[in-house]
């Protein structure tokens, strides 16, 4: 994203290519020897908080839109973050069974 000033207003663009480039760069397999390593990168785009529910709406290293929905079975002990965790775990998740499905098609 870029900001930039035009007179008064602030004018922001969103830089796609940008976007992609570093979830590209955050998205990768490293194997050391006996050693393997995985990482994913997503982009968090909006997170709706609905006791006992929350949206996590987010985009992926190919630039597609997804939502995934969590519930906090516990809604006296409601805690935001954990279950953005559990949302985002849910994400990584998807994004897991996606490239296994394209891999294997």
């Amino acid at each position: 994203m870029d900001k930039y000033r035009v007179g008064d207003e602030l004018i922001t663009i969103n830089n796609p290519s940008k976007e992609s480039q570093k979830l590209k760069d955050l998205t990768c397999l490293k194997v050391d020897e006996e050693f393997a390593q995985i990482s994913w990168g997503i982009k968090i785009v909006d997170i709706e908080y609905d006791k006992p529910n929350v949206t996590l709406t987010y985009i992926n290293f190919k630039g597609e839109k997804n939502k995934v929905f969590s519930v906090c079975k516990d809604i006296k002990n409601f805690d935001q973050q954990k279950v953005l965790e559990k949302a985002l775990l849910r994400a990584f998740q998807n994004e897991v069974i996606n490239i296994s499905v394209n891999k294997n098609s």
